[in-house]
């Protein structure tokens, strides 16, 4: 079996011995101040830490241990407590390939194997030469790719056993040729982010949480926040710390305004923390097709590649902000089963971030052929329906409002959250404008969502489930939704394809029309599989 590189090893090693040496002087001195420790003894814990940190990353490299053995990807880790491990190859759905800065310096890559069945990484080598890596990766797409044609075989009745192996898992005779000949199918470019594409993306994809979270994450995050705050008070003609002893001294006008202002610098900085996120995040974005794949690559810092196999592919989804709709941009998602994109990134899943609507349908019936989709809106009584859930939401605020302006800020004015009603008809509108499905011959497509409209495009033969839901409020309205569920990812969390509000009566209809053309279609693919193979499939 195969060993890591030893570079890692010296890698690991050295990180261990900083963080062992740093965590024995900080333990050491709380002993010695918790239980009279003699002083002298804490210099000499450092060493003593960093030792035996680096020893034990030193036999974890020793200890771990993988190979790709006939159908089965093995790996052995472990020091105390040994574990081995065997991933069969035809369960994997991804071979995820990342590079830190230092990687990147010493030409390592950490290679991950994503799985059918769950969202965790299965295994991960940390870390391979670059050569390493894409023979591991290249074998995997070979081992899909002859198992397709071990279910293309099977599906002849009384046709030819699958092709003869030797010990290794390799195939002979013609079935190896044709193997390596797929293997070594040219490399084509689909899709690549110029530097104006990267910038209008950072730009329309705006993250509001952005700031947020890199606040938080930053040791002085609140000293900041605070002294920008001060800063607003000094702008308004105010010296007060910032407390909410201000309520009392600032009028109407002057919190408005320190509210307006303390807004457009969130959202500047948002802008701001948005753009560099995502131009670190997506420079020198790539999507390639190799063969049956497709591969991406992107990253300025940290380099991540990785493989979509299309014969897996459970869901397409394309992706529109308010933005994006406004100068004709998408986002295009592919979702395979129990994975979504392959890394810890928000971009799960993400194979093109943003091209022209055009150019991300086009992509998009490359992946999973539809034709053109006419979608079909809920009826004008779930309009209504929305528009009572928005008043409702309405008076929520106006009641929570009159509760603050009461006991805190005593300026007589909550009743001006009333103003929000007249927003409700518009967005109740616009929710019930942007839902809707369409029955195409092949797929299913959903659509939801104003502020990021959402399309799920599902396969009827990806489709698992098939269930309509009704809540008491749609009930009262003879409503219903619709959800075809898939093996994907993001079916688990909530992101399957589903027709809101639907007539009670056509959601039924739309659940046996679903689970009809599922059953026809498994059926066609089927003889397809069989005229491919000369054979042909008993009716």
């Amino acid at each position: 079996m195969r060993r890591l590189h030893p570079l890692s090893a010296v890698r690991r090693t050295v990180v261990a011995a900083i963080q062992g040496a740093f965590f024995a002087f900080f333990v050491g001195t709380a002993l010695a101040g918790a239980a009279d420790f003699p002083a002298w003894t804490i210099p000499l814990l450092a060493p003593a830490g960093a030792v035996v940190a680096a020893a034990f990353a030193l036999a974890r490299y020793y200890r771990f241990r993988y190979e790709i053995e006939g159908d089965t990807l093995a790996v052995e880790s472990g020091v105390f407590a040994r574990q081995s491990r065997e991933i069969p190859l035809g369960r994997i759905q991804n071979v995820d390939v990342k590079q830190g800065v230092v990687n990147r310096l010493l030409g390592l890559s950490v290679v991950a194997f994503e799985t059918a069945g769950g969202s965790t990484t299965e295994a991960t080598l940390d870390a391979v030469d670059e050569g390493e890596a894409d023979r591991l990766r290249r074998l995997v797409q070979r081992r899909d790719r002859r198992d397709e044609e071990r279910d293309d075989s099977a599906a002849e009745p009384g046709g030819a056993a699958a092709p003869a192996a030797d010990e290794s898992g390799t195939p002979t005779g013609s079935d190896a040729e044709r193997t390596a000949a797929r293997a070594d199918e040219p490399t084509e470019e689909l899709f690549a982010f110029t530097p104006r594409d990267l910038l209008t993306y950072a730009v329309v994809s705006v993250r509001p949480a952005a700031p947020a979270l890199t606040l938080a994450g930053l040791p002085l995050g609140g000293d900041l926040v605070a002294a920008v705050f001060r800063f607003n008070l000094a702008v308004l003609g105010s010296d007060a710390a910032p407390s909410l002893s201000i309520l009392e001294t600032f009028g109407p006008p002057r919190l408005v305004a320190l509210a307006a202002l303390t807004l457009a610098e969130f959202l500047l900085t948002a802008l701001v923390v948005s753009v560099v996120l995502t131009v670190v995040e997506y420079h020198d974005f790539r999507l390639f097709r190799e063969g049956d794949d497709l591969r991406y690559q992107r990253g300025l810092l940290r380099r991540y590649s990785g493989t979509i196999p299309l014969s897996k592919v459970q869901t397409v989804t394309i992706r529109e902000n308010v933005l994006m709709r406004r100068f004709g941009y998408a986002t295009l998602v592919v979702e395979t089963a129990g994975y979504s994109g392959g890394n810890d990134q928000s971009s799960q899943g993400v194979a093109v971030p943003m091209a022209p609507r055009e150019t991300v349908y086009e992509l998009a019936r490359d992946v999973e052929p539809f034709g053109d989709l006419s979608f079909e809106r809920p009826p004008t009584r779930a309009r209504r329906r929305y528009a009572i859930r928005f008043a409702v939401a309405v008076g929520v605020l106006t009641v929570a409002g009159y509760a603050v302006d009461r006991f805190v800020l005593e300026t007589g004015y909550w009743w001006a959250l009333l103003g929000l009603l007249a927003l409700v008809p518009p967005a109740a509108h616009l929710r019930w404008r942007h839902r809707g499905f369409a029955l195409d011959d092949d797929v299913l497509a959903t659509r939801a969502g104003f502020w990021r409209r959402t399309t799920r495009v599902a396969p009827y033969y990806r489709i698992q489930t098939v269930f309509v839901g009704r809540s008491p409020f749609q009930r009262r309205r003879h409503l219903a939704t619709v959800t075809a569920d898939t093996a994907s990812t993001a079916s688990v969390f909530g992101g399957s394809a589903a027709a809101y509000d639907v007539d009670d009566d056509r959601a039924n209809e739309l659940r046996d029309t679903l689970r009809s053309r599922l059953y026809a279609d498994l059926l066609a693919r089927k003889r397809d599989a069989g005229a491919t193979t000369g054979g042909s499939v008993d009716q």
